[in-house]
This record gives structure tokens, sequence and C-alpha cells, in this order.
């Protein structure tokens, strides 16, 4: 993994615009992929830019489909194919624009504060 996030990093800069944020989205990204990808960065004494954001779809699947059950475990691959499909639907179908979802996203520093509110509890 250390050989591979300076470029990832490289990758996602070349593509940033001046001044903009770079948006991950995954489902079930704030209990799954946001965590690991906080701790491999760190673990390559790498931290999380401050101007990325994250979205975690599942509370808007569960929005659309009105449902709080929980599906199978991660399966990373299925999970992509899964979310690249249900993406547009979902964005479609609640009416959100890009702005919409930014306003739905969520910081490294959030994630950080809800473990530290978990484990004072």
């Amino acid at each position: 993994m250390e050989d591979l996030v300076p470029i990832l990093l490289h990758y996602i800069k070349s593509r940033e615009k001046p001044g903009g944020y770079v948006l991950w989205v995954g489902h079930n990204a704030r209990v799954f992929d946001v965590p690991f990808i906080i701790n491999e960065l760190r673990r390559c004494s790498t931290q999380i830019p401050p101007n990325w954001l994250f979205v975690d779809t599942l509370p808007l699947a569960r929005q659309l489909m009105k449902s709080e059950g929980d599906g199978p475990a991660h399966r990373a691959m299925e999970d992509v194919n899964t979310l690249s499909s249900i993406l547009p639907r979902l964005t479609s179908d609640l009416k959100l624009t890009l702005s919409g979802l930014v306003e739905k996203s969520f910081r490294e520093e959030d994630i950080i504060n809800s473990k530290k509110k978990k484990n004072s509890n």
C-alpha cells in the first residue's frame, strides 16, 4: 500500500481543479471506506487533504428505499459495481445535484470526532 499512496495522490491531484474539492463517494463509506482510507494514509505518514469530502450513499439508499435493514458484508468489487449503477438513480430520484451531495458530505474530522464520542460513552 505504501507504494500506491503517492501514485493515488498524484492521480487525484492531476485531476483536481484549483481551489476545488475532491468528492469521494462510497456505500457505507462512513463506517468502512473512509476509516480505512484514513488509517492507510496515516500508516503511510500522509494526512487527508482538507479539500477531500466524503459522501456515504447508504443513508441515501435507505431514504430512497425506506429501509433500515442491513445487507451482506462488504464485498469490494461488487460494491463498486453496485454503487456505479445506483448512484445515478439515487441522485435522480432524490433530486440531488452535485451541490446537494456536497451538502451531505463529511470530512475526516467528522469520523474522528464520532469515534471519540463513541469511545467516551
